[in-house]
């Protein structure tokens, strides 16, 4: 009767393609990882004295710089074209609160302008963003 040799069983690892994966995890992270957010203008918030936090969703932004520049999406857009804009974010998304963001130092009337093209918009839910007072 013939015996077999005993078969060397190894508890390794095989490591060789090791590098290969963990290069294409590198790549499939630095392809799906968002880095930019909004910037908008860069504006000087006025101080109130209470301050609420808005929800991180549903939320469009408008910034009003000092000069009435006007940037939605991180797009400068003129007065006229609020109202195109929003009336196409009002109807993907009803349930949208438009933040507008404006410089203390900002006229009133740049202001007005774009709160009436919201309301042609129907954009009625607004919020004025500001920075809270430390008392």
């Amino acid at each position: 009767m013939k015996l077999s040799k005993p078969i060397a069983i190894t508890s390794e690892i095989p490591t060789c393609s090791m590098a290969d994966i963990s290069f294409l995890l590198i790549i499939f992270f630095i392809l799906t990882t968002v880095f930019i957010t909004e910037r908008g203008i860069q504006v000087a918030l006025p101080l109130a004295q209470a301050a609420k936090k808005l929800p991180k969703k549903n939320i469009a932004h408008i910034w009003i710089s000092r000069e009435g520049a006007i940037s939605i999406d991180d797009k400068i857009v003129k007065t006229e074209y609020v109202t195109s804009i929003m009336e196409r974010k009002m109807a993907t998304n009803p349930d949208i609160i438009v933040s507008v963001l404006v410089d203390k130092d900002a006229e009133y009337g740049f202001l007005s302008d774009v709160f009436e093209r919201l309301k042609e918009a129907k954009a009625l839910r607004v919020s004025l963003a500001t920075l809270k007072e430390n008392s």
